[in-house]
């Protein structure tokens, strides 16, 4: 039976460095997104800020991707055909 999305991103949090510093990072930038979003106007310099950090926490996302997706591949059972 294939993992969900969930155990796998649990068990490489546990089992793979980078995913975890990863992960570290991502919730570590969607927390500072968060303080921008509680400002309710944003001076051009906060957006610019916070813009920046939503491309940084999506390439870290991408790649968090790319890493699980790799584990997927390489512990896959290779399918039989008959």
């Amino acid at each position: 039976m294939e993992e969900t999305e969930a155990q796998l991103f649990a068990r490489l949090r546990e089992e793979n460095s980078e995913f975890q510093r990863l992960a570290e990072k991502h919730r570590e930038f969607d927390l500072k997104i968060g303080e921008y979003d509680r400002i309710y106007y944003l001076t051009s310099e906060q957006e610019r800020k916070r813009k920046e950090l939503q491309k940084q926490k999506l390439t870290i996302k991408d790649r968090m991707h790319v890493i699980m997706h790799q584990f997927r591949s390489n512990h896959t059972p290779a399918t039989s055909k008959k």
